[in-house]
C-alpha cells in the first residue's frame, strides 16, 4: 500500500509541473505577438496634424498596413521620400470599399495626417485626395 501512496506522489509531482508549465511558461511564447500589434498613437503624434504633397512611388496593400510612398518635392526643389501608413486592407476594402487598385505609382496625392513621433518622414494618414488639398477625396 505504501509503495502505491509513492507512485500517486510521484505522478502528482509530475502533474503539478506540467500545470506549471502550461500556465506559466506555455504563454511566454506568445508575448512576441501580442506585443507586435500596436496602438496607432504608438508612432504617430495624434495631437499635430501635418499634410504632404506629392508622387506615389510606390503602393503596399497589404497586412498589416496599407502604405503609400511619396516623392515630395521641397520648397528649394530637394526631394524626399515619405512614408504614410493608414489601415489594413481588410478594414479598407470592408469600411471603404477599396479593391487595391485605388493609388498607382504615378499619381499626385494630398495626404493629412498625423507626423511620425520618432521625427521620420512618415505620416499616419487620416485622409487622402487626388491631386491637391481640393481633390476628390478617396479616403
Amino acid at each position: 500500500m505504501i509503495i502505491w501512496f509513492k507512485i500517486l506522489d510521484m505522478y502528482r509531482e509530475i502533474i503539478i509541473k506540467k500545470t506549471y508549465l502550461f500556465l506559466f511558461i506555455l504563454p511566454l511564447l506568445f508575448l512576441p505577438n501580442a506585443y507586435s500589434h500596436h496602438s496607432f498613437a504608438a508612432h504617430f503624434d495624434t495631437s499635430t496634424t501635418i499634410s504632404i504633397e506629392g508622387v506615389v512611388t510606390e503602393f503596399w496593400f497589404q497586412n498589416p498596413h496599407a502604405r503609400v510612398y511619396l516623392e515630395v518635392t521641397l520648397g528649394d526643389g530637394e526631394k524626399e521620400i515619405w512614408m504614410s501608413e493608414g489601415a489594413g486592407p481588410n478594414v479598407l476594402i470592408r469600411n471603404r470599399g477599396w479593391s487595391g487598385d485605388e493609388v498607382n505609382p504615378g499619381m499626385k496625392l494630398y495626404i493629412e495626417g498625423n507626423p511620425a513621433r520618432d521625427g521620420s518622414n512618415s505620416i499616419g494618414w487620416r485622409s487622402i485626395r487626388l491631386d491637391s488639398s481640393q481633390g476628390e477625396l478617396i479616403f
